[in-house]
């Protein structure tokens, strides 16, 4: 009578054991389910902003514009221009370029820290300097556009390229690109070479 009396407690015990498992299983997955629920509510699906973001990225690793100056006596100078930093200036530039403008000039300024071209006598509408708020500097190879000392909106064709550091240009005037090739070619202008093309590089 006691061994039958032991089974069945043993029985009870066993059953009371799975139970008790079964409930605590249950009750971890039930919590498991309402945070993943919080979770997703927290943090929505951002598989739609993280494809605006790696196109936002392509957008702004797309290569900016640039342009040759081949030059009469041989060789050519290959400048990036900066859209993103002067649009206006360089909108400017790339439809002189288009209208072969600057195709036989000269580079009527030569200094010991800069070279110029462009025509200065034309009439053509000035346009708005792009110089404030720049974060570029006048470093050696840097091009910017030329104006009159006095009037801020004033630059039309003109154009220099800095053959050394000019700090005190800097916030004065509007720069538009770099010399990316060819800077060898720019210290050895001299006052009169001429332009034989300048071309939008593809």
């Amino acid at each position: 009578m006691e061994r039958r009396h032991l089974k069945v407690f043993v029985s009870l015990s066993l059953f009371s054991i799975l139970l008790f498992s079964f409930s605590i299983v249950y009750s971890t997955l039930v919590a498991q389910e309402k945070e993943s629920k919080l979770d997703s509510s927290r943090y929505p699906d951002t598989t739609a902003a993280k494809t605006e973001v790696s196109e936002d990225r392509a957008d702004s690793t797309k290569a900016n514009p640039r342009i040759c100056i081949s030059l009469k006596k041989g060789g050519r100078i290959i400048i990036e221009l900066y859209p993103d930093q002067a649009p206006i200036a360089v909108n400017r530039i790339l439809e002189l370029v288009k209208k072969d403008f600057y195709d036989g000039l000269r580079f009527h300024r030569v200094e010991d820290y800069l070279v110029q071209t462009g025509k200065g006598d034309i009439e053509i509408e000035p346009i708005e300097g792009e110089m404030f708020g720049q974060d570029l500097k006048h470093e050696v190879g840097m091009v910017g556009m030329a104006r009159l000392p006095d009037d801020y909106d004033s630059a039309t064709t003109q154009f220099y390229i800095c053959k050394k550091r000019l700090p005190r240009l800097n916030g004065e005037y509007t720069l538009i690109g770099k010399v990316v090739e060819g800077m060898d070619l720019v210290f050895k202008i001299k006052k009169g070479d001429k332009i034989k093309s300048i071309d939008i590089v593809e």
